[in-house]
């Protein structure tokens, strides 16, 4: 899997939160009961946009290579392997005594001290009695509509070396340390976690480019989605302008026919194919192209020949418009573009096009984003609106 040529998301993992509510503080978690000695508990929790069925299975794979990694710094705890990005079947069945390595190579390190699928998951690292020195719980509760709540708690018994330092001086470092690693970790489970795509994933499983852009809608994800397939680049002087620079840049001939309005039927008009699509929910497109060439033109390709097409020279492209509920009538709209080129030569052009091509994809997919987001909204005031008349 080539990944990296260039990635985008405006999910700003950073400012994401971490920091678990008080009640989750204090209330009692499955394995609490494990180390009725703590000297040291430390409570975490993030939000995310999926039901808790699409985030078991990556807690389930966890554990340095040849696991699927932690998804944390990959750096620091998996020999700078990257953690998994994919469902991996071969470790979706654990048991009670299952080994998560705390390091590529090595055998000893977490092991699973209790199961409960779906639902929670706790594993810790033990003394060489048996006995847990520390516990590590993997909580999930339903927080909303197709939205998880998921809550880490790590427990320490006197028994725990703390590095070979007194408590007193080991536990503000181990804490400063497990926030940095916990935090990467819970933002690295709701990036994957959100950004698997099941239907995108049956036409273009591997990739060598990404963009991942999302947004928060107050409308239906009926009318976000509708409002997604209409919203018009045309509309927006700014995307018009873009255009034109790219155009001048790669010395197209500027089209003399106006294209239908709107986003589906603007991209369907010049040659992509609807791949699938899911009413109300989620709509793939795809075709193949060779973008670096002027006056570039788009090559349908059917469903059913869309994974397996391989023509040399050629870049396919597939993107999707996503509209997920998030509460009541409440959206997380996303959409997502990859490509993957079909030859070595192919790749090579895609990646130097790519380069210069990228700042103005961006910021094509930033306003084509704000234009939806205000238009569904619009929609949605005006249905209220006209409800309260009648």
């Amino acid at each position: 899997m080539r990944h990296g040529i260039g990635y985008a998301s405006f999910v700003c993992m950073a400012r994401r939160s971490v920091h678990a509510t008080k009640d989750e503080q204090r209330r009692q978690l499955p394995g609490d009961f494990m180390i009725p000695d703590c000297v040291g508990q430390l409570t975490h929790a993030i939000t995310i946009s999926r039901a808790k069925a699409e985030v078991w299975p990556w807690l389930v794979q966890m554990g340095a290579s040849p696991r699927a990694g932690w998804y944390s710094y990959d750096r620091l705890d998996n020999a700078g392997r990257p953690s998994a990005r994919r469902i991996i079947p071969s470790l979706q069945h654990i048991v009670v005594g299952t080994l998560f390595p705390a390091l590529p190579g090595r055998g000893d390190g977490f092991t699973v001290l209790q199961i409960n699928a779906g639902e929670h998951l706790v594993i810790g690292w033990e003394s060489p009695e048996g006995t847990p020195m520390t516990t590590w719980a993997f909580v999930l509760e339903d927080a909303g509509p197709s939205t998880t709540r998921l809550i880490v708690r790590s427990r320490a018994s006197r028994r725990y070396p703390f590095l070979g330092l007194p408590p007193i001086i080991g536990m503000p470092i181990i804490r400063a340390v497990h926030f940095v690693m916990q935090r990467k970790q819970l933002l690295g489970i709701a990036e994957r976690v959100e950004d698997l795509d099941p239907l995108l994933n049956r036409f273009m499983p591997d990739f060598d480019v990404v963009e991942r852009h999302r947004i928060d809608v107050s409308a239906p994800a009926e009318v976000t989605m509708a409002a997604a397939e209409r919203v018009d680049m045309q509309q927006s002087p700014l995307v018009r302008d873009i255009l034109k620079v790219r155009a001048l840049a790669m010395r197209d001939t500027l089209p003399d026919a106006e294209r239908p309005r709107g986003l589906l039927a603007e991209t369907t008009s010049v040659g992509w194919r609807v791949l699938a699509e899911e009413p109300g929910h989620e709509i793939v497109v795809g075709a193949a192209a060779r973008p670096w060439l002027p006056d570039v033109t788009f090559r349908p390709i059917d469903a059913d020949r869309f994974a397996s097409f391989n023509e040399p020279g050629y870049v396919k492209i597939a993107w999707t418009l996503r509209a997920d509920p998030a509460g009541a009538g409440a959206t997380v709209f996303t959409t997502e573009t990859r490509a993957v080129a079909t030859d070595e030569d192919a790749r090579k052009k895609f990646r130097r096009y790519w380069q210069r091509v990228v700042p103005g994809v961006v910021a094509i997919r930033w306003l084509l984003l704000r234009q939806l987001k205000k238009d569904a909204e619009g929609i949605r005031l005006e249905s209220l609106a006209h409800g309260r008349t009648h």
